[in-house]
């Protein structure tokens, strides 16, 4: 797995937390945008002497508008195999971690690797804790298997 595995827009099929619930911030989260280009989702880049791997996002809602954008000071670092930013929202701390997941399907209709996205925010106070996931294909329409290195013949 790479930056170029996390790229794309990912519907988001679950959240919870008390982040999502009525009137918060997530409470309409409806897809991920990394590393498009689109809505401050700025294709990934190097930063620093290091070369540390840095990456744009977007919370997106069910029409398509930005609830939390990242800017040139808000990228999502890669860290290991796990994407993350750390910052202040509405003046309380925001943590937001994403990692990606094969999963390998036997059966025979969809048989194959498919991506499959994770997330976790934490804001304010640590009990604020969300969690989400994506799957199926970056973009939405039907999963696609994805050919990684889980899959087997």
């Amino acid at each position: 797995m790479n930056i170029g595995s996390f790229i794309g827009n990912w519907p988001v099929n679950f959240a919870t937390g008390p982040l999502t619930q009525l009137g918060q911030p997530l409470a309409a989260l409806s897809s991920v945008e990394i590393g498009t280009g689109k809505n401050g989702a700025q294709p990934p880049t190097f930063f620093g002497d290091d070369y540390e791997v840095q990456v744009g996002f977007a919370l997106l809602d069910k029409s398509g508008g930005v609830i939390f954008a990242g800017a040139p000071d808000r990228l999502l670092s890669l860290v290991g195999e796990q994407l993350r930013w750390h910052g202040l929202h509405e003046g309380q701390e925001l943590n937001i971690n994403i990692a990606l997941a094969e999963i390998f399907r036997q059966d025979a209709d969809d048989r194959g690797s498919y991506p499959y996205l994770f997330g976790c925010t934490v804001y304010g106070d640590p009990d604020q804790v969300g969690v989400w996931g994506a799957s199926g294909t970056p973009g939405g329409g039907s999963p696609k298997p994805w050919r990684g290195v889980l899959e087997s013949t």
